[in-house]
Order: C-alpha cells, then structure tokens, then sequence
C-alpha cells in the first residue's frame, strides 16, 4: 500500500473514530419537559424549624437511554428569580446579594458527567457539576424511576448542596447556628418522548 493510500486510509479511521460517537449521541431519546407535572423544591432548617420554597421555572435538556448510558445527559436550567417562598420576608431577603443574587446571577444550571444504574433497581444517580452564583462545583444527584415507557418518563429524586460553597448567605449568615449550612434541593421531573 502506498504512503498517501495508507495515509487517506488512517485520516477516514480518525473521522470515523470521532463521528460515530457523535452520531450516537445524537440518537439517545430526547425528553422534553412536562412543566405542569413536574417540580423544583428546597428544604433549609432556619432556627431548628423547616423552610421550603420552590423554583417555578426551570428547563431541562435530557438524552437518556437506560440500556446506553454512557450516551445520556442531564441539563438542567433555573431561573433564580422564580424563587417563591411563603414567607414574604424570607422571600423578599432570598433573592438579595447576600444570598442567591437573582438579579447578578439570573441563572443555576446542573449539568451530568456521568449516570449510572444501582444494579437490579430503578435508581440512579448522576455525577455531574452545579453552578450557582456563578460558582462551579461537583455535585452528585440521585433519582429513581417512577415511570418509564414508549413514551413518557416519570423520575423524582434529590440533591444535597452546602449553601456556603456558593457563598449562599453571606456575612452575619454565614454562621450555620441560626441557619443550617445543608440545603436539600428536591425534584419531580415528568417527560415525553420526543
């Protein structure tokens, strides 16, 4: 075989090499989401009692496959304005600097590294990276599979963040005796098949 055969041969191998994972990706199922059926909670303890708010409005981006997961991904995006809590005062000081900043940091995102099945269960669990207040760090998520057929998929799981890693309560809140530093973010992510 000649020198420029050999070389047009091992340039479409690298091409090959490369395309089809992509195109792979490509073909995990896409999931959209069902807004009015699914849900972003968080659960604080502020002077030994529970504090729970919500985000109204938050969208995802979902490649999943259960038999393929190394093809599947997980993007979440939340509007922090959205943040409702019933308190009014705690509603009103949530979205100041000192805490999630709406205004300066309109946006947290969670987005997958890798997913993985616990054997012989419907629950998994996602390491992947969490940016809130414009802080990146790794976090791992688990969820469990309600639902999953032809064309809908139901799955409810949670998320443990330490507020102070995102410089969530600042200065005189930054002590966790009146405010507890673990903060529980909860979900219930309904979805159709694309």
């Amino acid at each position: 075989m000649s020198k420029s055969l050999t070389f047009i041969v091992a340039v479409l191998l690298f091409i090959l090499s490369v395309v089809i994972p992509l195109e792979a990706l490509a073909d995990a199922p896409v999931y959209k989401l069902v807004k009015e059926k699914s849900s972003l909670k968080f659960f604080a303890i502020q002077n030994n009692a529970p504090v729970e708010g919500r985000f109204d409005d938050f969208t995802t981006d979902i490649h999943f496959d259960p038999d393929h997961l190394d093809q599947s991904s997980i993007k979440v995006e939340v509007n922090t304005g959205s943040v409702h809590v019933e308190n009014q005062d705690v509603l009103t000081n949530i979205k100041l600097p000192v805490w999630l900043s709406t205004e300066a940091f309109p946006k947290a995102t969670y987005v997958s590294k890798k997913i993985t099945r616990m054997p012989s269960s419907d629950n998994y669990y996602t390491d992947g990276e969490l940016t809130i207040r414009g802080k990146k760090i790794p976090a791992t998520s688990n969820f469990r599979m309600e639902h999953f057929d032809s064309t809908n998929a139901i799955a409810s799981g949670y998320i443990s963040i330490m507020r102070k890693d995102f410089d969530i309560g600042q200065g005189e809140w930054s002590r966790d005796d009146v405010i507890k530093n673990e903060v529980r973010i909860e979900f219930r992510v309904a979805t159709e098949k694309q």
